[in-house]
C-alpha cells in the first residue's frame, strides 16, 4: 500500500497507470483509501493555538473529487438558499449582499455565532444516514464510509478518526449536507440566517428576536450533536459592528466622497471594511515576500506578490476600501524600493518611479480593482 503513495511529481509521471489502477480497484470494490497525513496549523489570529488538518494521498484526492462530482448534483437542489459556502455559483460577495439588504430592511440586531470544533464533532453515522436518504447505491455509501474511517497518520503511527476529517476535497460538501437541516429549520422559523460552511449569522429586527434565535439554534444544533461556543456566540447591534467572512460591518460615517461622486444615497450609513486580522495577514504575506535579503530580481518579486495583491484586492474590492487600498499600494511600493536598494529610506521614487513599476514591471494596481472608481490603469508619472 505504501508503494502507491508517490510524491506529486512521480504520480504525474505515472498518472495514466495510477488512474487505470484506481478505476479497476473501484470497479472491483477493492479500493481502500490510505490514512491521511495529519499536520497541525496555527489558527488565524491565534498563533499559539493549532487545529488539525488532514492531507489525503493524491490517488485518494482523485477519488474524493470523483465522489464529489457524483454527489453534488444530487444534494445541490436540496440546499437552503441561506447557504453560500463552497457551492457552485455562490460566493462570499453574494452572502455579504444578502446581509447588507437585510440590514437595510431594518434587521439591526445580529446573532454573531460560532460552532465549537465543528469538524471535530460531526458524527459519522448521522452523516451517512443523511446521504443514504438520497443515495441508494451501496457502493457509494461504502465509499463514503471508507473515506470517513480511513484514519490518519501522525509521528509514524496510525490513529482512528471517530469524527469527520477536515482538509479533504469532499469535506466542504459533507459539511453542507450535515448543516442543511439546520438551515431549513432556522429559515422555516422565519429567521434570516446566512451561512458559509460552518460560519453563520442571523439578522433580527429586535433584541428579543435575536435571543430567541440563539435558543432555537442551540436546540437544533444539539440535535445534530453540535454545540455553540459560549465565549464566541453573542448578540450585537449594527452600531457596534460585527465580523463575518473577513469583513467588519458597522454603522458609522462610512466612505467620504465629494457629493458629485456619490452614486447611491443610502438611508443609513452602513459600511463594510476588511477586519484588522485580514489586513494584517495580507501585509504579513507581502512583507515576507519582499524581504530585503531575498535573492530575487524586482521582476521576480513582483511576480510573487501580484497574485496575492490581485486575490486579496478582488475579495475586498466591493467594501469601503478606497483609502485603505491607496495606503496599502504606497506601502507595497516602498517595500519594493526597500528590497531593490536594500534600505528603507532611499531615492526609489527617482530611480524606479511608480509609473515604471506599473508599466514595465506590471505591478497590480490595487485601486484599479475597485469597480466604482472605473480606473482601468495605474496613474502614470
Amino acid at each position: 500500500m505504501e508503494s502507491t503513495r508517490y510524491p506529486s511529481r512521480r504520480f504525474k509521471q505515472l498518472a495514466k497507470v495510477e488512474l487505470e489502477r484506481l478505476h479497476e480497484e473501484l470497479k472491483q470494490g477493492k479500493y481502500q483509501p490510505m490514512p491521511v497525513r495529519r499536520i497541525l496549523i496555527p489558527k488565524k489570529g491565534k498563533p499559539n493555538e493549532k487545529r488539525p488538518l488532514g492531507i489525503p494521498a493524491i490517488r485518494d484526492r482523485v477519488c474524493q473529487q470523483a465522489l464529489k462530482n457524483r454527489l453534488e448534483p444530487i444534494f445541490e437542489p436540496m440546499f437552503s438558499e441561506c447557504s453560500f459556502g463552497y457551492r457552485p455559483g455562490c460566493s462570499t460577495h453574494q452572502a455579504m449582499r444578502k446581509i447588507y439588504l437585510e440590514i437595510m430592511d431594518g434587521c439591526e440586531w445580529i446573532v454573531d455565532a460560532d460552532l465549537r470544533d465543528f469538524f471535530g464533532t460531526v458524527r459519522h453515522e448521522p452523516l451517512i444516514d443523511m446521504i443514504a436518504e438520497q443515495v441508494s447505491d451501496g457502493r457509494i455509501l461504502k465509499l463514503v464510509r471508507q473515506m470517513l474511517e480511513a484514519g490518519y497518520m501522525e509521528s509514524g503511527k496510525k490513529y482512528e478518526t471517530p469524527r469527520t476529517p477536515q482538509g479533504s476535497v469532499i469535506s466542504p460538501l459533507f459539511s453542507n449536507i450535515y448543516l442543511n437541516r439546520f438551515g431549513h429549520e432556522m429559515t422555516g422559523k422565519g429567521y434570516r440566517l446566512t451561512r458559509f460552511a460552518d460560519d453563520w449569522v442571523v439578522l433580527c429586527k429586535t433584541q428579543a428576536e435575536a435571543a430567541r434565535a440563539i435558543r432555537d439554534a442551540k436546540t437544533i444544533l444539539e440535535s445534530l450533536g453540535l454545540t455553540l461556543h459560549p465565549d464566541k456566540t453573542k448578540i450585537t447591534h449594527i452600531k457596534w459592528g460585527f465580523e463575518f467572512l473577513g469583513y467588519k460591518l458597522k454603522q458609522g460615517k462610512g466612505l467620504s466622497l465629494p457629493r458629485e461622486k456619490v452614486k447611491k444615497k443610502l438611508r443609513t450609513n452602513i459600511y463594510a471594511y476588511p477586519k484588522d486580522k485580514s489586513i494584517k495577514s495580507f501585509m504579513d504575506i507581502i512583507r515576507v515576500r519582499t524581504h530585503r535579503r531575498i535573492p530575487l530580481t524586482t521582476f521576480q518579486i513582483i511576480d510573487s506578490i501580484n497574485p496575492v495583491i490581485r486575490g486579496w484586492g478582488n475579495y475586498f474590492r466591493k467594501a469601503h476600501v478606497r483609502k485603505l487600498f491607496n495606503r496599502l499600494q504606497r506601502w507595497i511600493i516602498r517595500r519594493i524600493w526597500s528590497h531593490r536598494y536594500k534600505y528603507w529610506r532611499n531615492a526609489g521614487w527617482k530611480k524606479l518611479p511608480e509609473s515604471t513599476l506599473y508599466s514595465k514591471y506590471r505591478l497590480v494596481y490595487l485601486l484599479s480593482l475597485i469597480p466604482d472608481l472605473n480606473l482601468r490603469t495605474a496613474p502614470r508619472g
